[in-house]
């Protein structure tokens, strides 16, 4: 019996592989794209040997399976009759034949091919080879492997098998990525022998030529991009991007060559904002993530794998400034949407606005829309996020993980504790609310927390940074996990164990207060009164009769990029949260913390001569200036009685109005006078 895979393609393909082939061990090979491509020859179509067999394949894997993945096999769909010739999610092969199994001590390598020889021995044993070389074996006592009933599965699962150390209960389908090629089936003594000894199926050395496999790199778009807000088609690799359905809007928003890092807005990541750094390291702050209430983990956007419950767009766009807007729901992995009313059918719903200026630096407001306000919840996380060549030790260097410093000058660095217990609470510099994770990069991400007295979501007053610490794994000393971003499993959580796939680690939680809590509906006698110093229980319980009230709750922070340390940033944190009085006259103008920016209001809009009363203690560090119902932009600007040249102007135009947006790069510790010529 001689099964060979090219052969069978024409009559058995169901699935689009790309264009077919890539360049084999010997002429084409075959790709399957790890998502649902597989090749199945009924069993009435196979013939079956009588006692012993031979399996001989090559492969070359992109990545390994997430949960057990037959390269081949012919078994039952459930049980432990036949045979399976299969990986593990460390690229170790595995031949189970019924219920004896021989394992090779070591993974296969990625992009390179691999020759598999798994030989079954009536009455005496199982074995198997890698490149021709026996690693492994087992005995068996019996003579036959019935196998006429069962059909010839190559590349896929028949039915979801359970996740590799996690997810026992939501058992997934899982697919070969990669290349297999030269298939063949013996029923014989002697050739497993023969390969063995290299006198068997090829005279000359096995193929060197790899697959043109392409690149798989999470996309961030144009090398530089200038300041401002890009619509770009993002695309990862040609498999995982035609499964996407729709108009994908994709965002790129730049700073321009002197500022060489990006943040992105990308489908493949459910559109969560992340920051990348010069060096193409990846680092998102986390979203609204909610108590177990779904039965199936945390609701939180890492969980929207198709990105069905998150949209993004940009609503203003000028060399001023430029505004995005997020919207998502915090699901659970079955896409259920926490704390639902039975009534109204609403849910828990989260929209971010993000205001870039050209500085680099971001307003990121957090708006959270929900009927359990008091329920556990998270809202801002580092989570750097990894090339699937990455490991965390890659990015992050654990003699200094990351710098904090708090409004009043105190400062420490931090490393990664591996002598200290596994957790992720343990403090920081009290107080502390501005925090730089250091990733390898010249410019590392940095954020900085409102740092009001009120009850943060731990019930603990003011802001609060905590670390991760302790050696987390045989497989990394960091947290590292793969079931997001980009995975499309619908699973909770998963351990990372070889970096051959998109994963994230995790360094520090922020906890700070909000900057607001709204009631939007519900009885006159509801009230939001959380307990100081009772921490809510990470799976809250509330009953369907408490979800009779909305409110909305928002939190902010700025984010950007830097290269300095945390107490560098003091000055920028004074200025937005200690912002000097700027007056016209007589006439106070306000700060707008949400936005950054002093609105000039209807009263002083036609006398602009202005005073910004900066000190060191309330400094100026860049300055947005906003004219509701000014549609034309400034003839001159004067600062101090000299012409200051170096400002940009932004222009909105509204239905009923326009706005005039001034951006001003002006540091100031004492005052300053700002005319605008009309």
């Amino acid at each position: 019996m001689n099964i060979f895979l090219q052969a069978a393609l024409s009559a058995l393909l169901s699935l689009p592989f790309n264009d077919g082939t890539v360049p084999g061990v010997e002429g084409g090979a075959m790709l399957f794209d790890g998502f649902d491509s597989r090749i199945v020859l009924p069993a009435a179509e196979v013939p079956e040997p009588k006692a012993d067999f031979t399996v001989d394949v090559w492969v070359c894997p992109l990545a390994f399976p997430k949960s057990p993945c037959p390269v081949v096999c012919r078994k039952a769909d459930e049980g432990l009759e036949g045979w399976n010739l299969w990986l593990d999610c460390f690229g170790k092969v595995h031949f189970t034949v019924k219920d004896v199994e021989a394992e090779s001590p070591q993974g296969l390598p990625l992009r390179e091919w691999s020759r598999l020889t798994a030989f079954f021995k009536s009455g005496e044993g199982i074995f198997l080879a890698v490149d021709g070389k026996e690693v492994a074996k087992a005995p068996v006592t019996f003579n036959k492997v019935d196998q006429s009933a069962y059909d010839l599965w190559i590349g896929r699962t028949q039915v979801r098998t359970p996740s590799f150390f996690e997810n026992h209960s939501i058992p997934i389908y899982s697919s070969f990525d990669g290349a297999i090629d030269e298939l063949n089936i013996y029923a014989d003594k002697c050739t497993y022998k023969k390969i063995l000894r290299k006198k068997f199926f090829r005279s000359d050395a096995p193929g060197t030529s790899v697959p043109g496999f392409e690149e798989r790199v999470l996309p961030s778009g144009p090398q530089q991009v200038d300041f401002g807000a890009w619509y770009v088609p993002l695309k990862y690799y040609d498999a995982f991007d035609r499964r996407w359905r729709g108009s994908l809007d994709d965002i790129v928003v730049g700073f321009g060559p002197e500022q060489p890092w990006k943040v992105v807005f990308w489908h493949g990541i459910s559109y969560a904002p992340c920051f990348v750094t010069e060096k193409g390291n990846w680092m998102s702050n986390e979203f609204v993530e909610r108590a177990k209430v779904t039965k199936w983990g945390c609701p939180e956007n890492m969980s929207d794998k198709h990105a069905d419950f998150s949209s993004v767009r940009v609503v203003e766009n000028t060399p001023a400034r430029t505004v995005v807007v997020w919207r998502h729901l915090p699901v659970g992995v079955n896409q259920k949407i926490p704390f639902q009313s039975e009534e109204s059918q609403w849910g828990d719903c989260s929209e971010e606005t993000y205001i870039f200026y050209p500085d680099g630096v971001c307003v990121r407001k957090m708006d959270l829309w929900t009927s359990a306000p008091a329920a556990w919840m998270e809202w801002s996380q580092s989570l750097q996020v990894l090339h699937p060549s990455q490991r965390p030790e890659d990015v992050l260097d654990a003699a200094r993980i990351m710098s904090v410093a708090a409004m009043d000058g105190r400062t420490e660095t931090y490393g990664w504790d591996l002598d200290a217990e596994k957790r992720q609470d343990a403090p920081s510099l009290p107080g502390a609310n501005i925090q730089v994770t250091y990733l390898n990069s010249q410019w590392n991400p940095y954020l900085i927390l409102e740092d009001g007295s009120g009850l943060n979501e731990k019930n603990m007053r003011g802001t609060r940074i905590d670390r991760y610490s302790g050696k987390w794994s045989d497989y990394s000393d960091f947290p590292w996990r793969n079931h997001w971003p980009v995975a499309q499993d619908y699973v909770v959580g998963r351990h990372a164990v070889v970096a051959d796939a998109p994963s994230h680690t995790y360094t520090a939680t922020q906890y700070n207060a909000p900057h607001s809590v709204e009631k939007i509906s519900g009885p006159a006698d509801a009230v939001y009164a959380p307990e100081e110093g009772k921490e809510t229980p990470y799976t809250s319980k509330v009953s369907s009769g408490e979800l009779n009230s909305t409110w909305k709750i928002t939190k902010l922070m700025l984010l950007g990029c830097t290269e300095g340390d945390a107490v560098d940033l003091l000055p920028l944190a004074k200025s937005w949260l200690r912002a000097p009085r700027m007056t016209c006259g007589e006439v106070e103008v306000p700060y707008n913390v949400e936005q950054r920016a002093y609105v000039i209001s209807d009263e002083v809009e036609k006398n602009l001569s202005l005073r910004l009363h900066a000190s060191s203690e309330q400094p100026s560090n860049g300055i947005c200036i906003i004219l509701p119902g000014v549609g034309v932009a400034p003839s001159a600007i004067k600062v101090d009685g000299k012409d200051y040249s170096d400002f940009r102007i932004g222009i909105n135009n509204g239905p009923a109005c326009s706005s005039l947006i001034l951006w001003l790069p002006l540091s100031a510790i004492s005052p300053v006078s700002i005319d605008i010529a009309k």
